[in-house]
Formats: C-alpha cells, sequence, structure tokens
C-alpha cells in the first residue's frame, strides 16, 4: 500500500468537518487544549510553522497569538478551504502543499514548529527525516512542539495488542468509512511518547514533556545549533 497516497485520498474524501473548520466554534476545543502551552512559546513576530495544518485552525490560532505562521499539508482540498478562510479574514497566514518528508522551506525559515496531534500518520522514517530537516529549517534556539496521543496508553489491556500493529514498522491498518463516497484505507502507526522523545533527539534536544488530560502529550524540543553554524 502507498501510505502516503492512500491517507492524502481519505484526507481530501474527507473534506473539513466542522470539528476541523476554523470558522466553526466546534473546532475551537482542540486550540483550546494547548492554548496556554503555545502562548507561552509564541512572541509577537515569530514565524511559525503549522505540520500537517489540514484547513488551519492551529494555523490561525497561531497568527492570533501574534505569530507570522505558515501551514503545510499533502490534502488539496483541507488547504483550498484555509486559503478562503484565509482572503475572507484578511489573514496574512500561508498556505503550501507539500510533503513532511520533503519541506520545500530554506535554512532558518522558521522559529517555531508545531505537530498537532497527527504524528500517527508519520512512520518512523518520517519522523526521523523530519526532524533532521527542522534542524536546518528552524533558527538557532527554535522550538519544534509535538502534541499526540501515546498508543501503549490508549491501548493498555488489549489483549491482542501485539496482533494489531506492524512490530517493525509500527503500521496499524486502519479504513474509515465516508457517507455518500466509500470506504478509505486510513493506516495509522503506533507511537509512544518514550519511542517520539528517542527519534527526535537524534537532532533536536528535549527540553520538556507534560502531560495534559488522560493521554495528551506536550513534547517540547530545541534546536541548539552548533555554534560555528554548521549542520
Amino acid at each position: 500500500m502507498d501510505i502516503f497516497n492512500a491517507t492524502r485520498k481519505f484526507y481530501n474524501a474527507a473534506g473539513v468537518h466542522p470539528t476541523t473548520d476554523p470558522d466553526d466554534p466546534r473546532s475551537q476545543f482542540a486550540v483550546d487544549r494547548y492554548e496556554d502551552h503555545l502562548c507561552k512559546l509564541i512572541s509577537p513576530g515569530m514565524r511559525a510553522l503549522d505540520l500537517g495544518c489540514n484547513a488551519g485552525r492551529f494555523t490561525f490560532a497561531m497568527e492570533a497569538m501574534g505569530a507570522i505562521a505558515t501551514g503545510i499539508d499533502f490534502a488539496e482540498i483541507p488547504l483550498l478551504h484555509a486559503k478562503k478562510v484565509a482572503a475572507k479574514r484578511g489573514s496574512r497566514c500561508q498556505f503550501n502543499i507539500g510533503d513532511m518528508a520533503a519541506l520545500p522551506y530554506k535554512a532558518n525559515s522558521f522559529d517555531l514548529a508545531l505537530l498537532p496531534h497527527n504524528i500517527g500518520y508519520l512512520s518512523y522514517q518520517r519522523l526521523e527525516s523530519l526532524s533532521v530537516q527542522l534542524k536546518r529549517i528552524l533558527s538557532d534556539n527554535g522550538t519544534f512542539i509535538v502534541t499526540m496521543h501515546d498508543e501503549l496508553v490508549k491501548r493498555a489491556g488489549e489483549e491482542t495488542l501485539p496482533e494489531r500493529y506492524d512490530v517493525q514498522t509500527g503500521l496499524i491498518e486502519g479504513s474509515n468509512t465516508i457517507p455518500d463516497k466509500g470506504t478509505y484505507a486510513s493506516p495509522w502507526y503506533f507511537w509512544t511518547v518514550a519511542f517520539a522523545k528517542y527519534i527526535v533527539e537524534e537532532q533536536l534536544p528535549l527540553e520538556q514533556v507534560e502531560q495534559i488530560g488522560e493521554n495528551r502529550y506536550v513534547l517540547i524540543f530545541r534546536n541548539n545549533k552548533p555554534k560555528n553554524g554548521n549542520l
């Protein structure tokens, strides 16, 4: 299965749900959970990147906090909606189509990058590639924020756990049915906080981990570049 294109097809078919539409009050809950953390990390004029932005609810939220915000996603339909919302609001947010394994940005383009609750769509190799890229495109002392669930916590007590995913790749086969459109593959990867820390820390030192609620975590990494500027 082509995981990347299977997931992209699903999100294009799903379109924009009320809980992801930045113009719908029902989407605000996601931002509310992490608003206090983001406000402490975002300062006026900071260049912020929303990784896997969908229709832009976190992109617009970071702009409201003072950031110069950019969102990137691989699904065209949600991005078109985000651009329409931006035009209607007179927002300066920029939205780009792209793959997190090949970000189209130059060195030192951003001061902060946010991966909001979509780490499950990244394979272990893709997160490793993303971390390498972030070391390059984030400024010195730039911040990488990951918000995530821990699959081991989520599935604790399930007797069939070893059969639910590929232990070598972490891939969990899944599908979702969209009314009047059909059933689409929706693969997911088995991530734990410990393993996410292990992979990202190869490039970006961990600064803080905080648990919010029963199974929600905020991981904050810092881009401490070598003094000579070489990567």
